[in-house]
């Protein structure tokens, strides 16, 4: 037993260093082809992805890392999108990196990232896919890929079955299309000459009708290239006279419905095509020198950003949702924001001041048709343009959609740079026209200190609802949070001093991650490792390149250590002098005739970078053919293509000697790895023996548990023998000269002597390369045979390839790993010398691109650099070329979500979000809260990336609907973003001071209360017909002076939505921004079917005046001129008339029964019945006209009921989660709930009950006082809930739910917690838990 165990303990390896790092397959991707242009994006996951060549490549933008890549594809890469997550996600639908790539063949597939594995392979036709996207704006619809196959096809793929759900082919030729935000059954297509609209898109059935074309005129001149017409410019707003007219002639001759007589229609000058995110029906061209902005319901150009003529073309526009602002990129790298400039009238006063009448303020004695309004931005910042040649002009751009501040440029070279939007407080002195503001908490005194802007919104500059008194500042982590909407504050708007919240943008680089330079490559592998370079040892690779750079790659990590710009001349071969040194050699193409040229043989060591230049005074000669180190690194050949070679000593890098001319010309040289054992034991010179024919030794994975941890088979071996460096030993070396022949020498000094000579054999040509190992020598000749000798046994072996001409032979590293790789010109193969058998093979370019050069990387891990420019590491199938995310190696740790299991992240994301169970919240987690020991590590890992503002918030804050908002934007949840923003605006709506109750009535915030109070009733009590619950009224108090909203009765809300949540706004936001446009449309002189809309609009919101003006405007030659006046003197004469409502009604009745449903709610809303009409326009399927109708007409206590309607008809088509979001905006918490429960959101709808309890609690006791006062002056006072009520059923089923979720996720101590709370149903449900764990 003892001698087993010394025998073990000799036979054992040494403790490996846990730095060691491992060498698994991937792809270290290269320069990117023009074919790549615009297969890029930025996904909602955190995660970027973008097409070099043929690979898919995903990068980390927090650790610059190149994350993940893929290559299945056999063409270049022309899309590639990320799944979006708007879904609901939970068990059956965890968190995942799913992507989806296009090739110019017509393929997609789809990938699981994680895994690196393609789930599914789709075609239709071989064609390049010209667009691609992912839909899920209906429940469900997640998994469904719309692609466009050219040339006519639209193709929904469902891409969980691998199956079409339908195609459409269209009678156009279609280059691109866009899917409406807002409404989803539109989208557009970019055509050759037109625009065509789609309008009856489903998923459930193909479209019918071809869609309605809409031919655009290409814009004939602009301001950057002509200076006879003064347009607009980015940042001044004074104008001379007469430029409004100049615009309306402009723009009608940019749109028209029909197509145009002359060429100039034509569409092939557009770059782009999409739909504005922030604003509806708004759609933006992109051409190299303007940016066209197109109203839908009007069928014209109601804005255009030109470029100054100094600034370079563009090329690709983004529109953001968080915000107004336009992101465009221009042909010289460079990015500019434009940020939508608040609506003002372009002036037409002589003198050219800006003179402030606009739309809102506009009564008797202001005529609105004397000026002109147009939709403006701003050109706020840009970024420095980058030095670019014509192979690294940028292929597209891509901006983090969760922050929409993170900007990505991937260039042609493969670089990825990165950069983001900064926000610095705005100099005093600093005087702009028009001045962006960051949103800021002042307190309520200054707040009641504020102008009121015209428009009739009293803004406050509390943007998100956090209690002043606190003290806590919500983080500036996204766009939203760092600049406010141009709406939402005007000019007038003045603050004090301390208060003054006006910023500069800047877009700055923050980032740079390198790629492989440009190729052909040559590469060569450090040498291997060793049992004396354990702790040193990194596996590194030297490529040298066209350009003369050689670069220096960490094989196990796929990060670029070091790079040199040594060579003029491209770099022909690299060699290794040691682990830390490197030797290289290049030279000019062979231009003369006698092929003499000049060459540079440059030493460098890769730690400082320092280089030594050999053999620097030689004129031309011939050129370098290969260099050869010696095996123990003490001397190496420098072999020339027609000269003789020279000896030289590679430690004092001096050469040593040159071989006469009359010495046979080499064709390949290879030195022995084994002739030197028996000299070094003479000269006692190794210091640890090696018995071993070669010096190898296998890792015994058996014995060593902590290499299991850090070390495969992937790593071998490899005893160093020659660090001493006083002694010299003897070495030998064999080569072939160009009949064949092998001459044997040995090396010993400075001495050479011949040694044995083998005669050609007949069945080699052309001796190509020699590969030694062991007693194996290999041989292989340019008619694509092997022939291996075997030193002790003597015999020879044969084996014809039939592959042609063989480029280089390599021996895999490793004792008794006698594999050998093959490089050939169409391939490459990997065989078995010792069992002479083909292991694997791989064809060019059938199976891959083809392959240049040829190196091991470890024992098991070839490695291709191909003529994409990639390096590729795969296995021994030579097919795998990537691994899982969670098994490479990487400099920084790669960590997010989406790479932990389901239940952990999901576990994760309920901890984010509430922890009552718990007496502070905390971001420390441990394996008792249902994690493993690997995801604790993690999870930490990723917490500690958190931004310190954002961690800050997160522990002071209180409020469950924030924490939910700020861990979805965490976690990149799109759906939870857009759900938890309108929960966290509507219930921090408390009733305003000095706001006073409305008369038959209440505001969003009372209902909200009132509703969470009475939740203790049962779900299947409470019935849409309830009563309205009683609300708890708030004392008068000091007025905002001369504010129209507070005149009207009710005040705006302190933080509005952003105009991207449309109809989820409150009343008084959309009514603000419906004005908005219709002065634009007013602005327009609109014609026909247009004009009569337009000035429908105005009657039934109430704007009677103007649309009195707009009718009586009308050109007498119209055949519309009679009833234009007879329509005016109606809206005239029903202004202050209430006789004849009766009759009114009655005419509109009946023109609705007739059809003429527009007509009829119009006369409605003369009359004051606009909930009439409303529900008139429900009843007849314009569900959406009835919003708009209902949000601008009616107060919001008499539109709930239509808006709750318009929700419970979302959710029946589908759309469960905007129709739940649509419940919370009119204040239905409980029936936003009873919706979440029905469609098993068990945790959205626990935390959405937490967060209404919360909520109204503080609305409870914050009304206290105001109730105590209102007592006194009351016969009634109301009844006030100080303590919420026990749970009833419908609450109880909500907690039985989520206590099964979370045992289900492993999250024991919150299932305790809420067992606890339920009393003694809690507790036998936690026992049956108990009983099952």
């Amino acid at each position: 037993m003892d001698d087993t165990e010394k025998i073990k303990e000799k036979c054992s390896l040494p403790q490996f260093p846990a730095h060691l790092q491992r060498v698994l397959s991937r792809t270290i991707p290269g320069p990117i082809s023009p074919q790549n242009k615009g297969a890029l994006d930025w996904g909602w996951q955190g995660f970027l992805a973008y097409g070099a060549q043929t690979t898919v490549v995903v990068v980390d933008p927090v650790t610059l890392q190149c994350a993940q890549t893929l290559s299945k594809h056999r063409s270049h890469v022309v899309k590639v999108r990320w799944r979006k997550t708007r879904h609901y996600h939970q068990l059956s639908a965890p968190y995942t990196l799913t992507l989806a790539s296009a090739d110019i063949n017509g393929t997609i597939i789809i990938w699981d990232v994680n895994t690196g594995d393609a789930v599914a392979t789709l075609q239709d036709g071989n064609k390049p896919v010209q667009e691609m996207e992912w839909l899920g704006g209906v429940d469900g619809s997640e998994h469904l890929l719309a692609a466009l196959h050219p040339p006519y096809s639209l193709v929904i793929w469902d891409t969980r079955h691998n199956t079409k759900l339908w195609k459409k082919s269209y009678t156009e030729t279609l280059l691109s299309f866009d899917f409406d935000p807002f409404h989803s059954n539109k989208m557009s297509f970019l055509c050759g000459n037109c625009v065509l609209f789609v309008e009856d898109f489903s998923l459930s059935k193909c479209p019918s009708s071809n869609g309605r074309k809409f031919y655009v005129s290409t814009p004939r001149s602009s301001p950057g290239r002509s200076g006879s017409v003064s347009l607009p410019s980015s940042n001044s707003i004074d104008e001379q006279e007469g430029t409004s007219n100049r615009i309306k002639r402009k723009m009608k001759e940019l749109v028209g419905e029909q197509k145009p007589k002359d060429d100039s229609s034509q569409l092939s000058d557009c770059l782009q095509l999409i739909y504005h995110r922030t604003v509806a029906d708004e759609l933006l061209l992109l051409y190299s020198r303007e940016i066209l902005i197109l109203d839908l319901t009007i069928n014209q150009t109601v804005g255009i950003i030109y470029l100054d003529r100094a600034m370079s073309a563009f090329t690709q526009v983004i529109s953001c949702w968080q915000r107004d602002v336009l992101f465009c990129l221009h042909e010289s790298g460079s990015v500019s924001a434009h940020f939508r400039r608040r609506l003002l009238p372009l002036p037409s006063t002589p003198d050219g001041k800006d003179k402030d009448t606009s739309w809102s303020g506009a009564g008797e004695d202001s005529n609105t048709g004397d000026h002109y309004y147009e939709v403006m931005y701003d050109r706020k910042c840009q970024s420095e343009p980058l030095r670019l040649n014509k192979n690294s002009r940028a292929i597209g751009m891509g901006v983090y959609p969760v922050s929409e501040k993170d900007i990505a440029l991937v260039l042609g070279d493969g670089r990825v740079v990165f950069k983001e939007v900064m926000a610095s407080p705005q100099p005093r002195h600093q005087n702009v026209s028009t001045p962006l503001f960051t949103p800021g908490a002042p307190t309520a005194s200054h707040v009641i200190s504020l102008q009121t802007s015209q428009s009739g919104l009293s803004i406050s500059d509390n943007h998100f609802g956090i209690n002043n008194m606190t003290g806590i500042k919500y983080p500036k982590t996204a766009l939203s949070d760092m600049v406010k909407p141009a709406w939402a504050l005007s000019d007038n708007l003045k603050f004090d001093k301390d208060f003054d919240h006006r910023v500069n943008v800047r877009i700055l680089m923050t980032g740079l991650m390198p790629s492989v330079a440009p190729p052909p490559l040559v590469i060569r592998m450090c040498p291997p490792l060793t049992t004396r370079n354990l702790n040193q040892y990194v596996p590194l690779l030297a490529a040298g390149t066209h350009s003369g750079t050689i670069q220096i790659f960490n094989v196990a990590t796929g990060m670029l250590e070091r790079e040199f710009a040594l060579h003029t001349y491209p770099v022909r071969g690299v060699e290794w002098t040691g682990l830390n040194s490197i030797i290289s050699f290049g030279h000019q193409a062979l231009t003369n005739s006698n092929g003499l040229v000049r060459n540079e043989l440059i030493h460098t060591d890769t730690l400082t970078g320092r280089s030594i230049t050999l053999r620097q005074h030689k004129s031309e000669e011939s050129s370098i053919d290969m260099i050869k180190i010696s095996y123990l690194k003490q001397y190496f050949i420098v072999v020339f293509r027609e000269d003789p070679f020279e000896l030289w000593d590679a430690r004092k890098l001096v050469p040593l000697r040159t071989m006469p001319k009359r010495f046979p010309k080499v064709s390949a040289l290879e030195w022995s790895p084994t002739s030197h054992v028996k000299s070094q034991r003479d000269l006692e010179a190794v210091r640890r023996p090696s018995e071993s024919g070669d010096g190898f030794v296998e890792p015994n994975f058996a014995t060593s548990p902590t290499l299991n941890q850090s070390l495969t088979e992937s790593t071998l071996s490899l005893v160093d023998v020659g660090n001493d460096k006083s002694s010299i030993v003897k070495e030998t070396f064999v080569f072939t000269d160009t009949e064949g022949q092998l001459y044997h020498f040995s090396v010993e000094g400075n001495v050479i002597k011949d040694g044995t000579k083998v005669p050609p054999d007949a069945q080699m040509s052309i001796i190509t390369s020699i590969a030694w190992k062991s007693h194996e020598i290999v041989l292989s000749d340019s008619d694509g045979n092997l022939n291996i000798w075997d030193l002790k046994t003597r015999i020879s072996r044969h084996i014809p390839t039939h592959r042609g001409w063989i480029r280089k032979i390599r021996f895999a590293p490793g004792r008794d790993n006698m594999k050998l790789l093959v490089l050939f010109a169409d391939g490459a193969d990997i065989w078995d010398v010792r069992d002479v058998v083909l292991v694997s093979q791989v064809k060019c370019p059938s199976d891959m691109v083809k392959i240049v050069d040829i190196d091991w990387g470890a024992s098991d891990r070839p490695i291709l650099a191909t003529v994409d420019g990639c390096l590729k590491v795969t296995d021994m199938t030579l097919k795998t070329t990537h691994s899982p995310i969670n098994q490479y190696c990487t400099q920084d740790p790669i960590v997010s979500p989406y790479l932990l299991k389901a239940e952990a992240s999901l576990n994760l994301r309920a901890l984010m979000t509430q922890q009552s169970w718990r007496q502070q919240y905390s971001l420390d987690f441990s394996e008792e809260d249902g994690f493993t020991e690997e995801q604790i590590k993690c999870i930490n890992i990723w917490v500690s990336r958190i931004p310190p503002e954002l961690k800050e918030f997160l522990v002071k804050c209180e409020s469950t609907a924030h924490h939910a908002l700020c861990t979805a934007r965490l976690f990149g949840d799109q759906g939870e973003i857009d759900f938890w923003t309108v929960v966290a605006h509507y219930l921090s709506q408390q009733p305003s001071v000095g706001q006073p109750k409305e008369e038959g009535g209440s505001s969003n915030s009372s209902i909200i209360s009132a509703e969470i109070i009475n939740l203790s009733e049962s779900a299947s009590e409470k019935s849409a017909d309830s009563e309205e619950p009683t609300t708890c009224p708030v004392s008068p108090a000091v007025m905002l002076p001369s504010c129209p909203a507070v005149q009207s009765g009710v005040l705006p809300p302190n933080h509005p939505l952003e105009t991207s949540y449309h109809h989820l706004c409150d009343s008084y936001t959309f009514k603000h921004h419906v004005l908005e446009r219709l002065a634009i449309h007013e602005s327009k002189a609109l014609e026909g079917e247009q004009r009569v809309k337009l000035g429908r609009s105005l009657a039934v919101i109430g704007e009677r005046d103007r649309a009195v003006r707009l009718l009586l405007d009308a050109d007498a030659s119209n055949q519309e001129f009679y009833t234009d006046c007879l329509r005016a003197c109606l809206l005239a004469a029903t202004y202050h008339s209430s006789q004849a409502q009766s009759t009114i009604k009655l005419v509109a009745t009946n023109l609705i029964a007739a059809g003429n449903i527009w007509e009829g709610v119009e006369l409605l809303c003369l009359i004051g019945k606009a909930a009439d009409a409303c529900q008139y326009l429900q009843s007849y399927g314009f569900w959406e006209s009835s919003v708009w109708l209902a949000k601008c007409a009616l107060q919001p206590s008499q539109s709930q009921e239509i808006l709750k309607r318009w929700a419970q008809h979302l959710i029946s088509i589908g759309q469960n989660d905007y129709g739940v979001s649509a419940l919370v905006s009119v204040g239905s918490i409980v029936g936003a709930i009873e919706q979440l429960v029905a469609q098993h959101y068990h945790q959205r709808a626990a935390l959405l009950l937490h967060a209404a309890q919360q909520q109204q609690q503080q609305q409870s006791l914050s009304s206290t006082a105001a109730i105590t006062t209102s007592s006194s002056t009351k016969d009634k006072s109301p009844t006030v809930v100080s303590n919420m009520t026990p749970p009833g059923s419908c609450s109880e089923n909500i907690h039985r739910k989520y206590v099964l979720y979370l045992f289900s996720l492993g999250n024991r101590p919150a299932v305790a917690h809420f067992c606890h709370l339920m009393g003694e149903k809690g507790q036998v449900l936690q026992q049956e838990l108990e009983s099952l764990q």
